[in-house]
């Protein structure tokens, strides 16, 4: 029945061997590539990914805490949060302006090596339903990545045609995982940032 689906049940000439010799490449290829480099992997990205996963599943207690701090500023805020701080941030507005819920004017938020626009292209972000664009009151959004940055992905493709989704891009020339920590040692993180609170003036 699968072979009819498939266009026929004949097998082409040297098949067998074919198959042979293209497990035995990936064992003297791929696979030395994968015991070598799994630890070294492992070790640099669980720790975000962990925290990225317990945040997904039991992230409210921090998305409170950020409220309490928004709401308690006296003025317009800028918010910045760095990977699992920029997703949370993200869910945060989205959730908030989905709900209604009122939260104090927010001039900017600034997310700096984050996984929320590859989380929302997975369906998997809390603020966000799949697919959907961001809401009315969602604040501006400069989104800073460094392609060396495993964990860092770009906003505009995933958000496009949204004028307030800018994107960043800085490098460090650092390997990943120590690009993913790096952003803080670049004057060009600052200066974006400050160029776009200027602007705001």
């Amino acid at each position: 029945l699968v072979g009819a689906r498939l266009g026929g049940t004949g097998r082409f000439p040297g098949g067998r061997v074919a198959a042979v010799l293209g497990t035995l490449a990936l064992r003297l290829t791929t696979q030395p590539a994968l015991d070598h480099w799994r630890a070294p992997l492992t070790t640099g990205s669980v720790p975000a990914l962990g925290d990225i996963l317990r945040y997904q599943t039991r992230g409210r207690p921090l998305r409170d805490h950020l409220e309490s701090l928004i709401t308690a500023s006296p003025e317009p805020t800028v918010v910045i949060g760095h990977s699992l701080g920029g997703i949370a941030l993200v869910d945060l507005y989205a959730l908030a302006a989905i709900s209604r819920t009122s939260l104090p004017e927010t001039r900017l938020l600034v997310t700096v090596g984050s996984q929320a626009p590859f989380l929302h292209e997975l369906g998997a972000l809390t603020g966000l339903p799949p697919t959907a664009g961001l809401p009315p009151d969602f604040p501006r959004w400069l989104n800073v990545f460094d392609r060396k940055d495993l964990l860092a992905y770009q906003a505009e493709p995933v958000f496009p045609g949204d004028s307030r989704v800018i994107d960043h891009e800085v490098s460090s020339r650092q390997p990943f995982p120590l690009s993913h920590s790096a952003y803080w040692k670049l004057d060009a993180v600052y200066d974006r940032i400050a160029e776009e609170i200027e602007a705001m003036r």
